[in-house]
């Protein structure tokens, strides 16, 4: 009796598997339904790819708690000679994720201010300050995570056939 097994050339083991499965009725594509992501969709496997309805993030979201400017605004600030920016129509306060104005075009840390009140002296007024005080020229686009960062609209998400984690 030999216990070895003798190796079957791919297309061999190919057809018979296809064969194994013609004659239990799964050789074709297997049912699918649509179920909502919250109905215990974990370990279950997707019919189609998916493919992202919305960008992520959908806005140019702050990357840091901060003040949003007009980088253009900052051009000439030196340790020295520092610029004072007004609140409200040069400067606006943002927490980290939160969407930047339509006018903001950067973040300012706000390690990186000193809040004036509006004699020009010092304010323990952080997020609301009547202006500030900066110390450094900013680029665009510094400190922001723009609009399709992560994945952008019609970007796949998952190809079909993935099995669904409790990550996705």
């Amino acid at each position: 009796m030999s216990v070895y097994l003798h190796d079957v050339p791919l297309a061999v083991a190919k057809a018979r598997f296809l064969e194994g499965l013609q004659e239990v009725n799964l050789a074709g594509k297997l049912a699918s339904e649509w179920i909502a992501v919250d109905e215990n969709a974990r370990g279950r496997v997707l019919a189609e790819p998916v493919w992202a309805r919305l960008s992520a993030p959908h806005y140019h979201a702050a990357a840091m708690d901060g003040f949003a400017i007009r980088a253009h605004e900052t051009e000439g600030a030196t340790q020295t000679q520092p610029l004072e920016l007004i609140y409200g129509s040069q400067t606006e306060y943002v927490d980290t994720g939160d969407p930047l104005p339509d006018w903001a075009n950067a973040v300012i840390p706000i390690e990186q201010t000193e809040p004036l009140q509006a004699d020009g002296s010092a304010s323990d007024e952080v997020r609301q300050p009547a202006r500030i005080r900066i110390r450094a020229t900013t680029p665009p686009w510094r400190h922001v995570r723009p609009l399709g960062a992560d994945r952008v609209v019609t970007q796949p998400v998952a190809p079909a056939g993935q099995t669904i984690r409790s990550i996705d």
